[in-house]
């Protein structure tokens, strides 16, 4: 994903001034070289992000590393304590103060105190928040919002498809399941956000878990390992929020290695008055991902100190000129 970003930010006419990276194979290395760009920038990949921030003063972050708050917080804590704005893939930071209130409220402290914003942002941003809070504005009276979506697991790297339980079987998967310490779904935290957005008051919260098992082998490029016919190949999250004023919430997303003929796919429905849908078909998710955190850098940079999530940004837009431009 940060390679992808690398090659968008450059043809956007970002200045890239430092990298870090946590793979021995990666430290000392050019960043066009790990990016896989056919050719050096200089700009040597480091593993001190503090360092990197004191020599360089850059103006934001860009951190594509993992999913959950508790696993990204020291990344987010150095760029926090160094006032450097942060843009983020991190899933839980899409709106993280429901599931993890506590390390929110530190890093927006912490973010204010050194005038930084920290924003998580992806595909999620558009398909599954800000375009569903547009299609809600269309109704008079919703009963329900119902959502599905999928993606494919190889598309976002091997941490993630650890977090998917890829490879386990169904015995691991159902220990893992009701012993692990369960971190909150990426489905929750965009419910999350479009019960803030509107203002609504949940009464309840629901999620249940259940393992997609590879119906045969199916080879998984992220982990670059065959799992065997019956499997986890992934898993399918469904969250729902009743809310006191009416509207129940219900999304059900699905993340694993797919199979020949799979795609990613979008489709919501509100009923109410009156009832409305929206489907994307197959969505590129893996690239609309990596657009949307980069065109999302001026709205970081523009936006006030702490932890900002994107319903209180501008809508997204194109950005058709270099970044800077944009900026106020």
């Amino acid at each position: 994903m940060n390679s992808i970003a690398t090659r968008m930010m450059l043809e956007k006419g970002v200045e890239i001034v430092g990298a870090v990276a946590r793979s021995e194979a990666k430290v000392g290395r050019d960043l066009g070289e790990v990016a896989g760009l056919g050719r050096e920038l200089g700009v040597v990949v480091s593993d001190d992000a503090a360092e990197v921030f004191r020599r360089t003063s850059p103006d934001v972050a860009v951190v594509a590393i993992n999913s959950y708050l508790e696993d990204a917080i020291d990344q987010l804590r150095i760029c926090a304590a160094e006032g450097v704005n942060v843009v983020t893939l991190s899933e839980e930071m899409l709106y993280p103060w429901e599931t993890s209130p506590e390390l929110a409220e530190e890093l927006d402290l912490a973010a204010k105190r050194s005038g930084a914003t920290l924003t998580g942002t992806g595909y999620q941003d558009t398909y599954w928040v800000n375009m569903i809070g547009l299609l809600m504005g269309t109704a008079h009276r919703i009963d329900s919002v119902s959502g599905r979506a999928s993606w494919n697991v190889d598309d976002f790297g091997p941490e993630l498809a650890r977090d998917q339980q890829v490879g386990a079987t169904e015995a691991e998967f159902q220990e893992w399941l009701e012993n692990a310490q369960r971190p909150p779904t990426f489905g929750r935290n965009v419910l999350d956000a479009l019960v803030a957005d509107t203002g609504l008051t949940p009464t309840s919260i629901k999620t249940t878990t259940r393992p997609d098992i590879a119906s045969s082998a199916t080879f998984s490029q992220a982990l670059q390992t065959e799992v065997p016919a019956g499997h986890v190949i992934g898993m399918t999250d469904v969250d729902e929020i009743c809310t006191a004023e009416g509207p129940r919430f219900v999304f059900e997303m699905s993340g694993r290695v797919y199979s020949e003929g799979d795609g990613d796919i979008n489709e919501w429905a509100i009923a109410g008055e009156p009832d409305v849908v929206l489907s994307n078909g197959t969505v590129p998710t893996q690239l609309t991902t990596c657009t949307q955190l980069v065109n999302r850098i001026p709205d970081v940079i523009n936006a006030p100190a702490g932890l900002v999530t994107v319903d209180k940004l501008p809508r997204l837009r194109y950005r058709a000129r270099p970044l800077h431009e944009y900026l106020a």
